[in-house]
Formats: C-alpha cells, sequence, structure tokens
C-alpha cells in the first residue's frame, strides 16, 4: 500500500494508536483505583450521605469499568493488528481472507476484519 511522505503508513498509525491506548489504559486506571467512595468524597463515612451521592457515585464507578473494557478491548485489537503485520497478514480480513480496505486502515489502522465481516460480528451474524 504506497504512502506519500506527508501520510504516515498504516502501521506508524498502528503504533501511535497503541501508545495512545496505553496512556488512556493508565489514566484510566488511576483515576479508577484513586481510592473508595469515602477518600474521594472526602467524608468519614458513607451511612450519612444522601442516596442520589451514592447512586451518582456509584454511576461514576460503573462508566470508568465500562471505560476500562472498552480500552481492553480496542488494546486487544491493536494487539491482533500488530501480530498480524510481524505474520505478514496485516491488511486482510482475518474471517473472509479478502484484502482489507486502504481506507478502513486509515481510519481504523487496528482493524483485523474488513467492513462486511466486521459488520456481521457486530450484529451477531458471523
Amino acid at each position: 500500500m504506497p504512502t506519500s511522505p506527508r501520510d504516515p503508513a498504516p502501521e506508524d498509525a498502528l503504533v501511535r494508536r497503541a501508545e495512545d491506548l496505553e496512556s488512556l489504559r493508565q489514566a484510566e486506571h488511576e483515576m479508577a483505583f484513586s481510592g473508595d467512595q469515602r477518600e474521594v468524597t472526602g467524608e468519614s463515612s458513607t451511612v450519612s450521605q444522601h442516596p442520589a451521592d451514592t447512586a451518582d457515585f456509584t454511576r461514576q464507578r460503573e462508566l470508568q469499568q465500562t471505560t476500562q473494557q472498552l480500552l481492553e478491548r480496542e488494546t486487544e485489537q491493536v494487539e491482533a493488528a500488530l501480530h498480524a503485520r510481524q505474520t505478514g497478514t496485516y491488511g486482510v480480513c482475518a474471517n473472509c481472507g479478502r484484502a482489507i480496505p486502504s481506507e478502513r486502515l486509515e481510519a481504523r489502522p487496528e482493524a483485523t476484519q474488513c467492513v462486511d465481516c466486521q459488520r456481521r460480528t457486530e450484529t451477531g451474524r458471523a
């Protein structure tokens, strides 16, 4: 796949994506483990807190957990794409074996499936 000198190679974008995800994962990890509810809110007990405050704190923790799961899934995709690059199969759909369009790799350098196979995977029709 030819690239111009101004356009970074998909491999470079893939490495940058891996670095960005690691930074995000570290920041999220630090936030998630910044302390329990009493430490975060400055309260000595959770008993006297209004239920809405407790619910808000619980919701924030759930969002953090969801974010961590999404970052983990994206990291796995990047690792799979890096492995495909090492084995010489980067840019080839892991499901059907067709070439992944360069436009897709530019938008999502970690893509290991073509658009059709990715759509089937996401909709549960794999």
